[in-house]
């Protein structure tokens, strides 16, 4: 092997798959297969642009056929999943139940999300944790749009963070029966937490810190058995945490 040309497991670059192999020139790195050896992918940094060719050796016309077919239907699969999903709406008892929260809270939709009336749309419909949790689209929520072949949004997430709001936890949480993600925090909720709250199965992340919540916490809690993050603290609560929370076999954080 040339001098300068230094094989990429010996500057650190991590290869968690296995499957790449490479070397490292003056900018310029090469990523090998090792399962599809009849194609190289090219990593060429210009000034602060990085560039990457997709370079194919020659491939039988079966393959080609191949390989072109899978990469349109996979193009095609994704653009019609995108305009299902800009044409489903979301579930009116849903959006009832988010518009009697909102109107308790004294909120309002941000213009990202609430498109035209329709609360899944826009931001609703991202992904990308970084969009979702982006300060300037609070409140937020987020949607699975894949029902009734993708014409159905139910509604997973609600975050309004340190918007200062004050009042009570209402019961129309309950009719957000796919809601996966509740986070409120920094706020001036207050009143007792409400034992409802352990009939919402779905539940990975309830974070309620950091507002005034008073009295003990219930043992309906334990009833979450899907809970990996449960944030409490800050609050005004009293007594002692209950066994219940022990059934919380997938609670990571606490």
């Amino acid at each position: 092997m040339p001098n300068n040309i230094i094989p990429i497991q010996d500057q650190d670059e991590r290869d968690p798959i296995g499957l790449l192999h490479g070397v490292a020139e003056s900018g310029r790195v090469m990523m090998r297969n090792s399962r599809t050896p009849k194609s190289d992918i090219l990593f060429v940094k210009k000034g602060k642009k990085i560039i990457l060719r997709l370079m194919m050796k020659p491939l039988s016309s079966s393959s080609n056929f191949l390989l072109y077919f899978f990469f349109f239907f996979l193009v095609f699969f994704r653009c019609i999943q995108s305009i299902n999903a800009q044409n489903a709406t979301t579930d009116p008892s849903e959006v009832r139940a988010l518009n009697s929260i909102f109107q308790q809270w004294r909120i309002q939709a941000v213009d990202s999300w609430n498109i035209s009336g329709e609360p899944c749309s826009g931001t609703a419909l991202t992904q990308s944790s970084s969009v979702f949790e982006d300060p300037t689209n609070n409140p937020a929520i987020r949607c699975d749009c894949s029902f009734k072949n993708n014409t159905l949004c139910h509604i997973t997430s609600l975050r309004v963070y340190a918007l200062d709001k004050r009042g009570v936890i209402p019961k129309e949480l309950l009719d957000l029966p796919f809601l996966e993600f509740l986070k409120i925090d920094k706020n001036f909720f207050s009143g007792p937490l409400p034992t409802f709250l352990g009939n919402m199965s779905k539940l990975w992340l309830l974070s309620m810190a950091q507002n005034n919540f008073n009295g003990p916490i219930p043992k309906e809690l334990g009833n979450l058995k899907k809970l990996y993050l449960l944030s409490l603290g800050n609050n005004n609560l009293s007594g002692t945490l209950p066994p219940e929370l022990g059934n919380l076999v997938e609670l990571g954080e606490l």
